[in-house]
């Protein structure tokens, strides 16, 4: 009995195992196809993807004459991060609509949650350069070296979420335009009207726990902590890794369970 338990626990787990590497080795593939393969032919594109977040960076430093760019460099930094993980969705539109690519992937063993890894996976190779950028930017600015590991971890608990976010609205996208109109708007939702480029103590304490409830809130205010920028007292670290794993959870089971990946 004992020698039979332990050869279902070696197949199951030499099983998940098989499945895992299988699982990781078509997300690489996915990306490369997407990504690298793309970026040879034309690397101007990492340009492109920075033009955004940098405009936004340079116009802050020269209206304050520099005395908000720990701001600038935080709501660039998680601009950035919304609009790479939110042009997923323009992404998969376009590969679905105009290129039918997505048909491909359906007919194969691919699964939704890894055909939107890859894809993610290639977006952040594009703004990979921009993000290195300010990310060290943000280092520079950080009173501790401890506090790397918190901005790395905000970095792709933010990039994650918007990235399940992006595959989920596209998914219900029947048009390329449609993609681009509900993809710009929620960008604004996300990345400008909530405290981001600001402080939180400029908004009225009602819309402050509005705001509470946006998750890039909480990475501009994880991103202020990093580099020694007061926060709100009944704000802490633990609530806003909190909120940040809470909603990664929750839009990628809504992307898992409330995408559409197969066109009924």
């Amino acid at each position: 009995m004992y020698k039979t338990l332990k050869n279902r626990v070696v197949k199951v787990t030499t099983r998940y195992i098989t499945r895992s590497l299988l699982g990781s080795k078509q997300v690489f593939l996915i990306a490369y196809l997407t990504g690298i393969l793309w970026l040879r032919r034309n690397p101007i594109s990492m340009v492109f993807s920075a033009i955004s977040p940098f405009s936004l960076l340079f116009v802050l430093f020269v209206v304050s004459n520099g005395h908000y760019v720990q701001f600038a460099v935080t709501g660039s930094l998680v601009m950035a991060l919304v609009g790479y993980g939110l042009a997923l969705g323009q992404d998969i539109s376009f590969y679905k609509t105009e290129y039918k690519i997505q048909d491909v992937f359906v007919a194969s063993p691919v699964s939704p949650l890894t055909y939107m890894t890859g894809l993610s996976l290639s977006q952040l190779l594009f703004g990979f350069p921009a993000l290195i950028v300010l990310a060290g930017l943000a280092a520079f600015f950080g009173t501790s070296i401890n506090s790397i590991p918190l901005l790395i971890s905000t970095v792709f608990l933010i990039w994650g979420s918007m990235s399940a976010v992006g595959f989920f609205l596209s998914s219900h996208m029947l048009h390329m335009r449609n993609a681009t109109q509900v993809i710009s708007f929620v960008n604004v939702i996300l990345a400008v009207l909530p405290p981001v480029f600001y402080s939180i103590g400029r908004l009225p304490v009602w819309l402050q726990h509005l705001a509470y409830l946006v998750p890039t809130t909480h990475a501009s205010l994880m991103l202020q902590y990093v580099m020694g920028l007061p926060t709100p007292k009944e704000w802490s670290i633990a609530l806003g890794l909190l909120v940040l794993v809470a909603y990664l959870i929750g839009f990628v089971v809504l992307a898992k369970t409330k995408a559409i990946w197969r066109d009924t």
